[in-house]
């Protein structure tokens, strides 16, 4: 655990980028984002190319000069929903897309996701048991030319998660934590963990008389497990980063 916190160095809050397009944010107000959460500690960002949200970030992260400071955990699937099956070409070819749009030369943590059509556990952990060896290669080879440090699978389901880590080239995970959904807790004590949706999609804060006092006392929650990496949390304005500042304090 020691020795991939330390090769990965995430920092202790990650700025998830999904919503900047939905709350009609212009590059430059994502460029404000990025610039005051690095001068604050926050230089991991999550990115996917499926948020409606990825090209103003990617235009934002340019433009922000932070690029070459930024680490990043980056969301792909394979396969995905209409792919006949897990191809370590199409995943490779996804991952060179994301290294060209992003300006790196590598991605800190690639969340890795398997996916059916619809998503269920048969499907996909028949693509575990049936593709292995296929799968192994492939995730060891994209490490090997160094064009990912890690790879974190996204679950969607507990009986996957325990099935997935027994691939030794699978590092951990990255999936939902808080205090209302503890499904994963216990991974989350026992392998390298990243957490996401801290506050519960907002659930958490809706009644509350002080936003801020329950923002903190969540990420906190959230952090007092034992292998913890980040915490991805959603920040749309400068704002809400005056709260987060508080907490990373």
């Amino acid at each position: 655990m020691e020795g991939i916190k330390h090769t990965l160095n995430l920092s202790k809050l990650t700025l998830g980028t999904m919503r900047f397009h939905d709350k009609q944010l212009s590059v430059n107000e994502v460029v404000g984002i990025i610039n005051e959460g690095h001068d604050i500690g926050i230089h991991t960002h999550h990115s996917s190319f499926e948020y409606s949200s990825y090209e103003l970030y990617t235009k934002a992260l340019e433009k922000s000069g932070k690029g070459k400071e930024t680490k990043h955990i980056v969301k792909l699937s394979s396969p995905h929903f209409k792919d006949d099956a897990f191809s370590a070409n199409i995943l490779e070819e996804r991952v060179d897309n994301q290294l060209k749009a992003l300006q790196t030369d590598c991605i800190d943590v690639l969340q890795w996701l398997v996916r059916s059509q619809p998503i269920n556990d048969a499907d996909r952990l028949q693509t575990l048991e049936t593709q292995q060896e296929e799968i192994a290669s492939s995730i060891e080879d994209l490490k090997k030319k160094g064009k990912i440090k890690t790879c974190f699978s996204f679950p969607y389901s507990v009986n996957f998660a325990k099935k997935v880590l027994e691939f030794e080239q699978v590092d951990g995970l990255v999936t939902y934590l808080n205090k209302a959904e503890l499904d994963y807790q216990e991974f989350a004590n026992t392998v390298p963990f990243i957490a996401i949706r801290p506050l519960f999609a907002g659930k958490l804060i809706e009644k509350s008389t002080d936003i801020d006092v329950e923002i903190i006392s969540s990420l906190q929650f959230v952090e007092n497990h034992k292998t913890l990496l980040s915490t991805i949390v959603g920040i749309n304005s400068t704002k809400q980063l005056q709260t987060y500042k508080k907490y990373l304090k």
